[in-house]
């Protein structure tokens, strides 16, 4: 059973704090008289532009957050991210599929998890992901505003070098196939002045992919727009989207 910390209002939803696999999880409930059995995961940065979230929340989805040590997709991490929405699911009974909601580095947790774990994941809502390692965090391209932090974090989580990258196949590009093998419905944004996961080097990879192989998928440009403030132009075309594919 899941064992409630705290449990509290937060915009007219019930949200319950509990600990998982000694993280913090977090699930927060539509009103009863909404709710449609389904569940998202925001796979990191939980309070993050959460407005996409929460108008899910308000169409009767139930919200999925597990902390991770790192934000790189480990194996480890992905396993815990597995095992969580698993138990969800079967506690509260809501069906064994999530859309996820990854931005920046938790668009490559999401890409990962569905390649890993693709009978836990319905759809994808990708925003500015980090498609690439060589762009991001290693920087052996055009992402200025990658710090050097980010690399020693990577360096930290993988045991890699740069060296190492060169001949790394383990990308989230690298899983982008599996997606497509089991025809996940993704909707991606991206702005098109982001120098941080510059698109040309990262999602546009997905991109072509997909068109290739027509599986269902949405891409959203922001002019003039960087790597912040994530979020589609529109919330209910994203829920429309999932909702139809």
């Amino acid at each position: 059973m899941i064992s409630i910390i705290n449990e509290y209002e937060n915009c007219g939803f019930c949200q319950i704090e509990f600990e998982f696999k000694g993280k913090k999880a977090i699930v927060i409930l539509p009103n009863d008289n909404n709710k449609n059995g389904k569940a998202i995961l925001k796979t990191e940065y939980f309070g993050a532009f959460p407005e996409l979230q929460m108008e899910f929340v308000k169409h009767g989805y139930t919200l999925l957050f597990l902390e991770n040590r790192n934000r790189w997709g480990t194996d480890s991490e992905l396993d815990d991210q597995y095992e969580f929405i698993k138990f969800v699911s079967q506690e509260l009974d809501l069906e064994p599929k999530v859309v996820t909601i990854g931005m920046s580095c938790g668009g490559l947790i999401s890409v990962k998890l569905c390649a890993k774990y693709p009978d836990v994941v319905k759809g994808l809502y990708l925003d500015a992901p980090v498609m690439n390692f060589l762009s991001c965090p290693a920087k052996f391209s055009n992402a200025p505003e990658v710090t050097d932090g980010m690399w020693d974090e990577f360096e930290r989580a993988y045991g890699l070098t740069k060296k190492d990258l060169l001949t790394y196949r383990e990308h989230p590009m690298d899983k982008v196939d599996i997606l497509i093998k089991n025809n996940k419905p993704v909707y991606m944004v991206y702005g098109d002045s982001d120098l941080c996961v510059p698109y040309d080097e990262n999602g546009i990879v997905l991109e072509k992919a997909y068109k290739k192989a027509n599986v269902p998928l949405v891409v959203e440009v922001k002019k003039g727009i960087g790597h912040h403030p994530h979020g589609p132009s529109s919330f209910i075309d994203v829920i429309e989207f999932f909702e139809k594919n």
